[in-house]
């Protein structure tokens, strides 16, 4: 059972068949990205750039869509999710592309540009998902497509890793045939969901980058205190997800078809735990012991991490950092969203998400400073300082 499932809901819930379109949609999504993220470091390196510079590269997509997301919501209100999709996913393939024709920084930043403005294909299968399903089940099948989010996730390193021994731009090719399958799928098998479209398309500052909805919410401890908590765990956890490529390069001198695998292990893990592990833990433990297992277990991740000198002994250290993501985030986003009203939970989660776009943006930076200019293992430990304060605060402000 996923976190959050109402138990007295499970007999009337009927499973959309509109569902198996979009879980198709969110699996070549999540495989077509898989496979060309762990990549991207490598290609840079092959450019002749900084790890630095490769951390400002990769820096533009989320700057990007801190902007795009709430925009391609509001978009897809008034106009529809359907054709909003197509848009997303034609900037996606068209980004794949010229990743593939790359042989130029300026190509490079084009291709995380062009798909960072336009392809926020996940904003739009959320939503739509919202529309087509009431809201007792929503729960459950947002953990449904979490898991097919997983699948995707082993699969796409995986095949990302074997590709490139061929040719270093075939998974950017291949990645962009998969996203020519999904533009098929929406164009002759997906129906429109929004029935009411508002007459007027509304955008103000305001509801692209919710600041005053952020201050609002600082006003309220609770509030505050899980938002303060789900920051200092995307920016531990992205210092080093958003470096581990150029990180395992300057630390191991691995190759980029072995992040890949790293990755897939990561899919892998993630998947087993959250199939079979996180309802019984959550029975035996609660949800705030266990939230401090997972913290517990990313800071020995990422301490083990630092210390690894050997290809094979990296995929222990992921085995605690896939245990820790994996039931920290459920918790933390179930917190958040227990934390208020019914009516405020969409904009909080707004604000959620233009936070973790701001810890996306600081830390492949910061990665890339520290890979360049300090000993890469400087890197992790303070991944480790960043949990361990975390640890600190949910121990302070979070009842057991």
């Amino acid at each position: 059972m996923f976190l959050g499932t109402n138990e007295n809901n499970v007999d009337d819930f009927v499973f959309d068949k509109r569902l198996y379109v979009i879980f198709l949609i969110i699996f070549t999504e999540v495989l077509g990205f898989s496979m060309v993220l762990p990549l991207i470091p490598f290609l840079g390196l092959s450019l002749g750039l900084t790890p630095i510079q490769i951390g400002l590269i990769a820096s533009v997509f989320s700057f990007c869509q801190l902007f795009a997301s709430p925009v391609t919501g509001k978009l897809s209100d008034r106009f529809g999710r359907k054709p909003l999709f197509i848009l997303s996913q034609l900037s996606t393939f068209a980004g794949f592309l010229l990743l593939g024709f790359a042989t130029t920084a300026v190509l490079l930043i084009a291709s995380r540009l062009i798909d960072g403005l336009l392809g926020s294909n996940m904003t739009v299968s959320q939503a739509y998902i919202s529309d087509i399903t009431k809201p007792e089940h929503r729960t459950r099948v947002y953990g449904y497509s979490s898991g097919v989010f997983g699948a995707g996730l082993i699969f796409g390193p995986f095949i990302g890793g074997v590709l490139y021994r061929i040719a270093y731009a075939l998974p950017m090719f291949f990645a962009a045939a998969i996203t020519l399958v999904s533009i098929v799928l929406v164009v002759f098998f997906l129906p429109e969901s929004v029935t009411e479209k508002p007459d007027k398309l509304s955008l103000s500052f305001d509801e692209i980058l919710p600041v005053k909805d952020a201050i609002q919410f600082a006003e309220t401890p609770t509030v505050r205190n899980t938002l303060v908590m789900f920051f200092l765990f995307n920016t531990g956890f992205f210092l080093l997800i958003a470096n581990f490529g150029l990180l395992a390069e300057a630390q191991l001198h691995v190759t980029a078809d072995q992040v890949g695998f790293y990755m897939a292990w990561i899919g892998i893990i993630r998947v087993v735990i959250q199939s079979f592990l996180i309802a019984r833990l959550l029975r035996a433990l609660g949800e705030s012991s266990m939230l401090k297992t997972g913290i517990i277990a990313m800071i020995v991740a990422m301490v083990g991490l630092a210390f690894s000198t050997e290809f094979l002994f990296v995929f222990v250290p992921l085995i605690f950092l896939a245990y820790g993501t994996g039931v920290s985030r459920p918790i933390l986003t179930s917190k958040l969203t227990n934390s208020v009203t019914k009516k405020e939970t969409a904009t909080l989660l707004g604000v959620n998400n233009s936070l973790t776009s701001v810890a996306q943006i600081i830390t492949p930076i910061a990665g890339g400073f520290m890979i360049e200019y300090l000993p890469s293992q400087v890197l992790p430990i303070l991944s480790a300082v960043l949990l361990s304060s975390l640890l600190l605060f949910v121990r302070n402000h979070v009842k057991s």
